[in-house]
């Protein structure tokens, strides 16, 4: 029923879409979790690209970001249709405008090809984004041209070229049909080769025939793999004006937060590309017998890839705009007041992911400082980490003693290789335990299952859940314990590999704070009542044994044994496993829930509830009890006449008083430890359970199949029965009173804190509910172990201590 109960939450109902639970046995896990590893695209921002702006070689359209102050682009109606005045006259105009800069490319031997007008070079530019895709076109019933793909930064590409002015219709037996609006004829390419994108190689390749029988590669991808594939070293590019202003420009947008590619291409010669294909064909017309031979198919196929990608040309990049989603910095900042450490893995750039960091309230600015462990502390030359360099600067964060919070930014390659190094690994994960939240970029799938490892075998006691939108995002979900999918725009992968599927990141407050809560307190408390229950009932039998010699003769009728744990006590107890609660997230709405949940989620993090000091208190409640139950009713009714005929007390009226008085205590228990107590539970309490038990003590009566045939009429007639059964009640009911006073007023948790809280809220006592807040986050450090602040009261302020 848990299952139903999240599938069926309205509020986390989003993008037409209910949750999905694919599994009901770790829904307590979601009421323990520590560490949240999390995906940025799609997950923590919508996967709806906008293009802002593109830089063909050495010019700027759109968000001009290297211009004092930066100037937004123009737009149409529609998120996708760009639009720059100078790009469309350039496109349109009929007279060919020479190029500042010519756009030379060079071509094996001494030939070269080049472009010399601005005209020839935003043309290329634009070929490039309508050829090098995956995307498919069709066309709706108004014959609109509508595009699909895997990738949305793939499809917005397509579009936004549709939307310049080169128009993709489709791809029929590799031959793909352009359509210019600049231009009278339609343009169509030869597809000769297509190498697709992959988060290892974290780029895409095509090789296109044009009309004239040129054969050009075209690439798209990262920037940092793009660039080393330029035929141009490092120190080329660095002393190379044009290629200095796009490394500042993408650097500028990255420090907004856009998604940056780089664009570049190359000209085969014709001898070139004749050999390469005729190697390539070769390969691939490999059948390979055995593992090894695929494996070495495969190598040679990816050597000969990398050949037809070196030595590339630079020729442009792009930068798309990827908003957050709804409510994630209220929903992040939620999760780090419940003492959930969030991590945000990415393959974007460092600036990128810096950016996203702080507008998602990951990394603050004015009480935090973020330590950044980047490629300063990697030696390209001998290719190597510098191991002491970093343990020493994490000695010293960690010895800085600072009212600052700590944050952490790292690379990928650098968490891979800390959490895989002996040396470095245990002092990383102490610092990153330490801090509040921690972003990894540039991060392959493998290293996002990586990071989660190491911290799920660092901290073996404590929950980690991992979420993501895409298929790269699986091997990172099946590390956690427990693994979250979102519904995204790249594929159902994730949804279909994960524990839950959510439609946006902010359902994730629902799921952890509300049903993961409530779920760990259901079956905490439904299996240590189980265990009480059972102990009230079994140890007066134990007791029995001594007055009966350990004679083997049971003390309860067979029937009432059996049907103890079948009826009378496992109805109540479902209507408490499924509808408790502590607080309604519905009827108490009244109350700022945002701010009061995430101070609940404590006891199920510290394992408050289903812990060894919980089981032997209750194992204690059930000695006690059945103490109670049959030894009250023995010396009560031992010398007793029971009815006006002169009956005395046989051994079958005192089974009875017993299993009723046990009946009536274990019931009550469940009565005064009852959170929210309402018509349901009233209704499992006394009809069903009561009810049952009363039909079936007269079938026992009229029925000779039980040993107790015949007595119920004469334990009925008896006030004797009555007033035993009410002392046993009464006594048991008074000492489990006088506990729970205790626990509310005494030794208060943030629960009852905020059960008291909800019957006296008062939404206008504005003086009032800012002390209870102040009060309630007191009571979380408290069981928190950490330092109590000043208590702000209407007298004034006064430090608390322990």
């Amino acid at each position: 029923m848990q299952l139903f109960f999240m599938q069926w939450d309205v509020f986390m109902y989003r993008n037409q879409r209910f949750a999905k639970v694919s599994t009901c046995t770790i829904n307590e896990e979601l009421g323990q979790v520590r560490y949240i590893f999390s995906d940025k695209t799609g997950t923590l921002t919508c996967n709806k690209m906008v293009l802002k702006g593109i830089r063909v070689y050495d010019r700027s359209y759109g968000l001009r970001l290297l211009e004092e102050p930066a100037q937004e682009p123009q737009t149409k109606k529609g998120d996708f249709e760009f639009e720059d005045q100078e790009l469309e006259e350039i496109l349109s105009s009929s007279t060919d405008t020479p190029a500042k800069e010519k756009y030379v490319v060079k071509i094996n031997g001494s030939n070269t090809y080049e472009l010399k007008t601005e005209r020839e070079k935003a043309v290329e530019f634009l070929k490039l984004l309508a050829c090098c895709h995956e995307v498919t076109s069709s066309r709706n019933p108004d014959g609109r041209l509508v595009y699909g793909g895997q990738s949305p930064d793939e499809v917005c590409l397509v579009e936004s070229a549709q939307c310049i002015g080169l128009t993709f219709l489709d791809n029929r037996n590799d031959f793909l049909a352009l359509e210019p609006s600049f231009a009278k004829e339609s343009l169509s390419l030869q597809l000769m080769a297509l190498f697709p994108f992959t988060s290892h190689r974290a780029r895409m390749s095509v090789i296109m025939k044009e009309a004239d029988g040129t054969v050009k590669l075209y690439c798209k991808g990262s920037d940092e793999r793009v660039m080393k594939l330029l035929r141009q070293t490092p120190e080329e590019q660095n002393s190379d004006p044009i290629m200095a202003e796009t490394k500042k420009y993408l650097l500028a947008a990255s420090g907004r937060g856009l998604r940056t590619l780089c664009m570049a291409m190359k000209v085969f010669d014709s001898e070139e590309f004749a050999k390469w294909k005729h190697e390539m064909d070769e390969v691939k017309l490999v059948v390979p017998a055995n593992k090894e031979e695929e494996e070495d198919k495969q190598k040679k196929m990816n050597d000969l890839i990398e050949i037809a990608e070196k030595d590339l040309t630079y020729l442009g990049c792009t930068i798309v705009e990827d908003k957050l989603q709804e409510n994630v910095e209220n929903t992040i900042h939620n999760l780090e007041k419940a003492g959930i450490q969030v991590w945000m893995i990415t393959g974007d750039k460092m600036e990128t992911a810096e950016s996203i960091g702080y507008s998602c309230k990951m990394f603050t600015k004015d009480d935090m400082k973020v330590f950044v462990i980047d490629d300063k502390y990697f030696d390209k030359q001998l290719n190597v980490v510098r191991e002491s360099e970093i343990m020493k600067d994490l000695k010293e964060e960690l010895e800085v003693k600072s009212s600052l919070k700590k944050g952490m930014l790292i690379t990928g390659t650098l968490v891979e290789h800390l959490v895989n190094s002996p040396v470095t690994r245990e002092l990383f994960i102490t610092f990153a335990k330490k801090c509040s939240g921690v972003v990894c970029c540039r991060t392959t799938a493998t290293q996002k299952a990586t990071v989660v490892k190491a911290m799920k075998d660092a901290c073996p006691n404590e929950i980690t859940l991992s979420i993501g939108d895409g298929g790269n995002d699986v091997p990172m979900i099946n590390e956690a314990h427990v693994g979250i999918g979102i519904y995204g725009k790249e594929g159902m992968q994730a949804a279909q590999a994960a524990d839950y599927a959510i439609g946006e990141f902010q359902c994730l407050w629902n799921l952890l704070m509300i049903h993961g809560r409530l779920s760990y307190l259901r079956i905490s408390e439904l299996i240590l009542y189980f265990f009480y229950k059972n102990v009230v009932f079994t140890l007066p039998q134990l007791y029995y044994g001594f007055f009966c010699a350990f004679s083997g003769q049971t003390f309860y009728d067979d029937w009432y044994i059996t049907t103890y744990n079948l009826f009378f006590t496992s109805i109540p107890l479902l209507f408490k496993g499924l509808f408790e609660h502590d607080l309604h997230h519905i009827q108490d709405r009244k109350l700022p829930l945002n701010n009061i949940y995430p101070f609940l989620y404590l006891c199920g993090q510290r394992n408050q509830v289903f812990n060894v000091r919980g089981i032997v208190t209750w194992f204690g409640y059930g000695i006690v009890h059945s103490l109670v139950a049959f030894f009250l009713p023995y010396f009560f009714l031992r010398y007793g006449v029971v009815s006006n005929k002169g009956d005395n007390v046989d051994m079958w009226f005192m089974s009875i008083t017993s299993f009723t008085s046990v009946i009536v205590i274990v019931t009550l228990k469940m009565f005064t430890f009852e959170r929210l107590f309402n018509w349901i539970s009233g209704f499992g309490f006394v009809v069903i359970s009561f009810g049952l038990y009363i039909a079936v003590q007269w079938i026992s009566h009229a029925s000779t199949f039980f040993v107790s045939y015949n007595t119920v009429g004469t334990v009925y007639k008896s006030p004797l029965y009555y007033a035993c059964v009410v002392l046993c009640a009464l006594l048991t009911f008074t000492i489990d009173h006088f506990i729970q006073i205790w626990e509310f007023h005494i030794v208060q948790n943030t629960s009852n804190f905020c059960r008291l809280w909800s019957v006296t809220y008062d939404p206008g006592d504005y003086e009032g509910n800012s002390y209870k807040m102040q009060m309630l986050k007191i009571i979380d450090l408290k069981h928190r172990d950490q330092p109590l602040p000043a208590l702000s009261t209407p007298q004034g302020s006064m430090q608390l201590s322990r």
